[in-house]
Parts: C-alpha cells; sequence; structure tokens
C-alpha cells in the first residue's frame, strides 16, 4: 500500500519540479519619502494569488511564473499603492527599490493649516468614521458621544449630555440652519433617524463650552454641520439588517447647479426583540433629504435645503420577564400585557438661502427656513404584573426559579391621546468682513413659534384589588392626570456682533474672538444681552503647544417644554436660565512610534442660575417650569488622538465631572424618616466619571481586512421616583458600559480591476462588516418602573436596555 502511493506521489512531484525551473526571482526594498525602510508592507500579484510582506527592514522576495506579463502591485495603509510591470525569463533574479508616497490626507481634529487652528476653538472630525464606528445606528451623535465631556446612558438614543447639561442645552446647526427635534418623545426605541444624514456630511465641528457668540442661546454645546458642495457624479449606499440607505450627489456641466440628495430607512425591529419586554415592535422610520444649490452669478448663489422625516412606531406588548438585584437577593418581575402602542412624529424642515460673496474677504447671507412637526402620541396599555423572589440556594431543587409569596402583585392602565402641531419660522442674516488681521461677523434674525398642544393622558394602579392611591368611599383616583388644550404663539428677535483679531508678538501668536449676543422674547418681555470671549495663544517657544481661555454669559430662553409644567399649565412669569463658562484647555501635537498624535485638556467651571429644574425618565424630560433652583458644573476633559495603528485614526477620552442644584423648597427623607432640606443634590444628567474609546486596527499583511472598537463608561446618573412634589431623595443608577465591535472586509478596493461591461468597474470601494453590538452582553439600565404594594410600598424594576445582538452591514460608494 505504502508502494502505491510513493508511485501516485511522482507525478506531481515531477510537476513541481518543472514548475520550479520555470519560475523567476523577484526581489525589492520598500523605503518611504524620507528614506526609511517600511514594513509589512504588502506584495501582491494582480494576475494570481501570490504574495508576499516586507520584513522589519523593508526587504520581500517574491517567486512568480515566468514567461509571463505580470503586475506587482505593492500597497500599504495610507500610501499610494504603485504597481511595477514584469516579464521575467526562467530562473532570473530582479532587484528592484521601491519608494512609497504618503496618501494627501490629514488627521481629523488634527492641525491642518497653523492660521485656521489658532483662530478656532472647535473640535472637527472627520465624518466617515461615522460608518467605521460599530453600533445600532451609524449616526453623528454617536461619533460626538465618544468625545471628552459627552455622555450618554442608551445605544438607542441620538440624544447626549454635556458636561452636566441636559439634552435640551445642546444647539445643532446644518449649513447655518438651527435644527428642532420632536417633542412629545419618551424612550430611545421612538426616537427613529435623527436630522443628520451621515451620507451627506463633509465637516463636523463640535464645541463642548466656551463657545462663540455667533452660536445660540444653549448653555451646554454646539455642533455645527456643513453638507457637502458636490463637484462631480457620486454617490454611496449601505444595508444592513437594522437600515439602509442612499445618496446621489453631483454637479451640471456649466457648473452652476449641484445637487445633494439622500434616502434612509430604519426598523429596529431586529434589535428591539433583544429587550425585556417581548411582543409585536413595528418601528419604522424613514427620511428624504436635498441640498440644491443654483449659481446665479460669479458672486451670488441660492440654495434649498429640504428635509421630510417619518417616524412611526407601533408596538403591542405581550410579556415582560425582568430579573434585577444581589447574587444572594435575586428578584424577577412577570408582567402580562394587553393593548397597544402607537406614535408617529412626522417633522419637515425647509431652508432657502441667497449667498453673496463679491470676493474672498466679505460674505453675506440671507436665509429663511420653516420647521414643522406633527405629533401623536396614543396608547391603551393594561399590565397585569407579579413580583415574586428567586431561589438563590444551590441545594434546592427550584434553583433559579420564583418561589415563595408574592413580594406585590397589582395591574396597572396607561391611557394615552396627545396631540402635538409646532411650526418654526425665522428669517436671518448673517455677514462676515475680513478687514487686516481682523474678521467680523454679524447677524439679526427674527423667529415666531405657533404651538398646538392637546394632552390627555392618565395612569390607573390597582394592587391586590385595591386602587392606588386607596380612597374612602371606594373612590378610583387616577394618578399622572393631563387634561389640557395649549395653543401659544410668540415672536423672538436675536442679533450677534462678533470680531476676531490675530496678532503677533515676539513670544508668540494669538487670537482675540470677543462677542455679544442679545435676545429678546414677547412671551415674557425679557431681554438678555451675553458678552463671550475667546483667546488662543501659540507659543513661539513651544510651537506643538496651543492654550485657549474661554469666558462667558450664557443664556438659555425656555422653549415649550420648559415653559410647560408637570400639570400641563404654562408659565407667563418664567424666564431664561442662565450659566457663565470658564474654561481653560490646552492641546499638544507629539510623535511617538514615528507617527502623530494629538493630546488636549480643558478644565472647566459653569455657575448655573434661574435653573428651571427637570425629571429626565429614559429621554423624557418633564420640567417645573419655574426657576427655582442654582447650581454650578465642573471637571476636567482629556483626549488622545493619533495613528495608535499606522495610517488609521483612534482616539480615548477622559471626563471626570460634578454638576450639582440647589432647587428651593427641595427635602430628602432622612434614615429616621424625617424630611429635611436636601440642599445641593445631583442634576439628572450627573454622569460623575465618563471614559469612551474609538479604535481601529487592521492585519499588517492584509490591511484589506479591518477590526473596529467602540467602548463607553459611564458612571451612573441618579434616579427619584415619580413624583411632582420637592421630595428629591435619590438613588444612582449602575453604571452604563457597552462594547461594541465590527469586523470588516474591503470586497473592492482602488487595486480592483473588472471587465468594461460589469458593472461593478462604476463602484469605488465596497465593504462587508459584521457587527457584534453589547459584546459583553452587559444588561445595562436605562429607567425603572415603579409598582407598589397593597401596603403602598414602592418598588423599582429596573428597565434593561439591549442585549447582545449579531448584525451585518454592506457599503458601497461609487
Amino acid at each position: 500500500m505504502k508502494r502505491i502511493y510513493f508511485l501516485a506521489t511522482i507525478p506531481f512531484l515531477f510537476l513541481a519540479m518543472q514548475s520550479w525551473g520555470q519560475a523567476a526571482l523577484i526581489k525589492g526594498h520598500l523605503k518611504d519619502s524620507q528614506d526609511e525602510p517600511m514594513q509589512f508592507v504588502n506584495i501582491a500579484v494582480r494576475e494570481i494569488p501570490a504574495g508576499t510582506t516586507t520584513d522589519e527592514k523593508g526587504f520581500f522576495e517574491l517567486r512568480i511564473p515566468a514567461g509571463e506579463e505580470l503586475t506587482i502591485v505593492v500597497s500599504h495603509l495610507g500610501f499610494k499603492p504603485e504597481e511595477l510591470p514584469v516579464r521575467l525569463e526562467p530562473g532570473q533574479e530582479k532587484e528592484v527599490t521601491i519608494i512609497l508616497e504618503p496618501l494627501v490626507t490629514a488627521l481629523p481634529d488634527v492641525e491642518v493649516r497653523d492660521r485656521q487652528v489658532l483662530s478656532t476653538d472647535v473640535t472637527r472630525i472627520d465624518p466617515s468614521l461615522t460608518a467605521a464606528l460599530p453600533g445600532p445606528s451609524a449616526s453623528i451623535e454617536r461619533l460626538i458621544q465618544t468625545l471628552p465631556g459627552v455622555a450618554t446612558a442608551s445605544e438607542l438614543s441620538a440624544q447626549y449630555s454635556v458636561r452636566g447639561g441636559s439634552y435640551d442645552e445642546n444647539l445643532i446647526y446644518v449649513n447655518g440652519i438651527e435644527i428642532y427635534r420632536p417633542f412629545l418623545v419618551r424612550a430611545g426605541q421612538q426616537e427613529g433617524l435623527s436630522f443628520l444624514n451621515p451620507d451627506m456630511v463633509s465637516e463636523i465641528s463640535f464645541s463642548a463650552g466656551g463657545f462663540n457668540a455667533q452660536y445660540g442661546d444653549k448653555m451646554a454645546s454646539v455642533l455645527d454641520i456643513s453638507y457637502k458642495e458636490p463637484d462631480a457624479f457620486g454617490g454611496s449606499f449601505s444595508l444592513s439588517l437594522l437600515e439602509g440607505s442612499l445618496h446621489l450627489e453631483g454637479i451640471s456641466e456649466n457648473n452652476r447647479f449641484s445637487y445633494l440628495v439622500g434616502l434612509r430607512y430604519k426598523s429596529n425591529q431586529y434589535l428591539l426583540g433583544t429587550l425585556d419586554t417581548q411582543g409585536d415592535y413595528s418601528p419604522s422610520f424613514s427620511d428624504i433629504q436635498a441640498l440644491l444649490r443654483y449659481r446665479l452669478s460669479d458672486d451670488l448663489m441660492l440654495s434649498f435645503l429640504g428635509n421630510f422625516n417619518d417616524n412611526h412606531y407601533q408596538f403591542e406588548p405581550e410579556v415582560q420577564r425582568t430579573r434585577f438585584g444581589t447574587i444572594m437577593d435575586v428578584r424577577e418581575f412577570t408582567v402580562y400585557f394587553d393593548g397597544r402602542e402607537t406614535n408617529r412624529f412626522t417633522t419637515s424642515t425647509a431652508a432657502l438661502s441667497l449667498d453673496f460673496q463679491p470676493h474672498d474677504d466679505f460674505s453675506m447671507q440671507l436665509t429663511s427656513s420653516i420647521f414643522q412637526s406633527d405629533e401623536r402620541e396614543n396608547f391603551d396599555v393594561l399590565g397585569q404584573y407579579l413580583l415574586q423572589r428567586v431561589e438563590t440556594d444551590l441545594g434546592e431543587d427550584d434553583f433559579g426559579q420564583p418561589t415563595g409569596e408574592p413580594l406585590g402583585v397589582g395591574s396597572f392602565l396607561n391611557h394615552a391621546r396627545n396631540y402635538l402641531n409646532a411650526i418654526v419660522w425665522n428669517a436671518e442674516t448673517k455677514g462676515r468682513w475680513n478687514i487686516d488681521k481682523h474678521e467680523l461677523r454679524w447677524g439679526l434674525k427674527f423667529q415666531h413659534e405657533d404651538i398646538y398642544d392637546r394632552l390627555n393622558e392618565w395612569n390607573l394602579i390597582d394592587s391586590a384589588g385595591y386602587s392606588l392611591p386607596r380612597q374612602p368611599n371606594h373612590t378610583i383616583l387616577l394618578q399622572d392626570t393631563l387634561n389640557t388644550q395649549i395653543n401659544m404663539q410668540s415672536n423672538r428677535l436675536t442679533g450677534f456682533l462678533q470680531n476676531t483679531w490675530e496678532f503677533t508678538r515676539p513670544h508668540g501668536r494669538f487670537a482675540l474672538t470677543a462677542g455679544v449676543r442679545a435676545n429678546y422674547w414677547d412671551f415674557n418681555e425679557q431681554l438678555v444681552v451675553s458678552p463671550r470671549s475667546t483667546m488662543l495663544y501659540k507659543p513661539g517657544w513651544a510651537e506643538r503647544w496651543t492654550f485657549r481661555a474661554s469666558a462667558g454669559y450664557f443664556h438659555q430662553p425656555p422653549f415649550y417644554r420648559e415653559l410647560r409644567d408637570m400639570q400641563g399649565q404654562l408659565n407667563q412669569e418664567i424666564r431664561a436660565q442662565e450659566s457663565i463658562h470658564l474654561v481653560l484647555g490646552s492641546s499638544y501635537h507629539f510623535t511617538a512610534w514615528e507617527r502623530p498624535f494629538k493630546y488636549t485638556t480643558e478644565i472647566y467651571y459653569k455657575y448655573l442660575n434661574e435653573l428651571i429644574p427637570y425629571q429626565l425618565d429614559n429621554v423624557r424630560i418633564r420640567y417645573y417650569a419655574d426657576n427655582i433652583a442654582d447650581g454650578y458644573a465642573a471637571g476636567l476633559d482629556m483626549k488622545i488622538h493619533g495613528e495608535f495603528v499606522p495610517g488609521v485614526d483612534s482616539w480615548a477620552s477622559l471626563s471626570v465631572m460634578q454638576a450639582r442644584e440647589n432647587i428651593e423648597g427641595a427635602y430628602i427623607i432622612n434614615r429616621d424618616g424625617e424630611e429635611e432640606p436636601a440642599g445641593h443634590i445631583p442634576r439628572p444628567t450627573d454622569q460623575r466619571f465618563n471614559f469612551s474609546m474609538f479604535f481601529q486596527d487592521f492585519l499588517p499583511r492584509n490591511p484589506s481586512y479591518q477590526v473596529q472598537l467602540g467602548f463607553f463608561y459611564s458612571s451612573g446618573m441618579p434616579f427619584w421616583p415619580p413624583r411632582e412634589d420637592l421630595n428629591v431623595t435619590y438613588g444612582r443608577m449602575p453604571s452604563y458600559q457597552r462594547v461594541d465591535i465590527g469586523f470588516s472586509k474591503q470586497l473592492i478596493g482602488e487595486e480592483s480591476r473588472f471587465a468594461a461591461d460589469n458593472p461593478l468597474r462604476h463602484v469605488d470601494s465596497m465593504w462587508l462588516t459584521a457587527e457584534i453590538f453589547n459584546l459583553l452582553e452587559i444588561n445595562n439600565t436605562i429607567s425603572y418602573s415603579w409598582v407598589k404594594d397593597v401596603e403602598n410600598q414602592m418598588f423599582a424594576i429596573p428597565n434593561y436596555l439591549t442585549s447582545r445582538l449579531l448584525n451585518l452591514k454592506l457599503i458601497a460608494r461609487f
């Protein structure tokens, strides 16, 4: 038998020896433009499956078939690929030296032009990284949540808290137009698609505080988005198990008309199936956006930005089973549901702008925009619940099963028929004039708001056959009752004036930006004035450093939600909230492992006055609608950003902060059951410690295989039982911990070649990604459900976020 095997291998040995005799050898040395050897450079042969990589000194050897026309492809991430045509005779050896040139790209958030970075105090982010960051939604907001000073508590929501501020304290602009969001959203799974379409974005600028007077009247942060200006035809599409998108862009032959159009659809039904509450989830979120530009003349441009967003969420809950507690004391909360929840949030935005720019140093813009939100919230949900202990003794037969007498039994009925229609119209003019070393900016804006709100909602709690709270004569008392109708119209007039002055001294360069904003609102007839200034200094004795100091007065006049109290009434006497920002920061550019890095740090203090306290439940904010608090926020933000892996960007952010407020008349219940003044208590978004990381890597021998990692850790937020009084006895949620990871393979790239009749020849790049959400399968708490027993004792049942899930995503650009 062994003899037969030996004889059978002789033909293959002969063929191998013959093939070896027909081979040739190519040797080479790879260097960069600085004449340094390059390691792990990919050497491939286009026509056949053969290849190798360079060693630590940049050398390689590759055997190739002789007598054939072949193309040697040399590639390395971050460098321009090189191609070398060869044809070698049998047994021939050839030596080559190849120098790779770096791609002309700049690190986002790293100095590009010295003058540009000195004159700004915002963080720049590469919008293309939105698609790389793994997570349930490819959104700009998710990328913002990785920055220092920014905290999140839910992967289902695009909302974020900045330095202890509420979600309503953040400004968002697209092409200079302020963006609004729906008012009635209660939970992250209802939000759907935000306005920002990542496929259409060209620039992202973000400031976590101390921003300039050109930005509006909010107290926390500003996110400034610029959409693309197409110069050729192109587009992209993406498809995953959760969402899909398509965008097209192009320009006319005479370069006068350009278009940028985006379509998106999302259904997170697959994701919501991992929640504890099981049922029939039917979410459907879609939007269409268009940015159209027409150049009327060399110095006059007309543009239109339109958006229509339809978020439809329907849910028929069936059963919820939630386990919580400690290792030795586990409890199970079971609810059987009947009913349905149907919500629809339809928003539309339209903006028409006329830009006049006779030369580079002067420009003016006239803009008129309108925002409309039509929101309907309907639900009737009956729940019958049972709270039990779970056996934790390994020696018991019923280990892991509910046991013993029920801790709580009862039912509840939640009802709502809410409708809101809001229209916000404004007209604005802005200008810019560069003269000598000064840049002067100004603006004036008129805004009209028309809001109709019809509220009709109530809750009924029944425990062990008793309606809670119990009333004499068997009277049934509904809880959290709202039944009101509001029709509100108001006008605002705002303006700003700002000057940036750059000057040089022997020891360095300076950029001073000083400005003032004014805001008048006829609803409460209040005029507020907000002076702000920022100084940036780049020392000549330490050119890698840049220092920043900011100070300013920030007023936030109430919008509709701050006006309405928990009984659904408006407060005519309400005033603007106030905040004084003091910020000191620095940035340091350095090189490590022969790669660029940037380290930034900021320390800040915010004095808060005339605060309007609020309660936070999931993403729903309920205000007390009165200026009855003051407080402060202080902390430290740090970020390291650079090429931890050659050619790709990664960063890590760390924040430590404290945000507290003193509410007039607030009290807590001490251990003796007595009331005592609360003093300074944590604000609802007081997350003391935050760490986030976005990391990218690739296989050195094959950079078409990549991995992306998103990591989030935030200490727990404070929480309170539902209340309408000023009892602020609080606890803290568990910390928010989440790891998402993605594994990507490039299917089509610069080196791909297709036949002339293959439609894939038009595709510039195509990536396939497998993502694992919540890799560590941690139960993160977003809020609590509160149930009572017949003794009127209250139990807090955690509402957990999504569990581990696999997602597939395909992205192509053409």
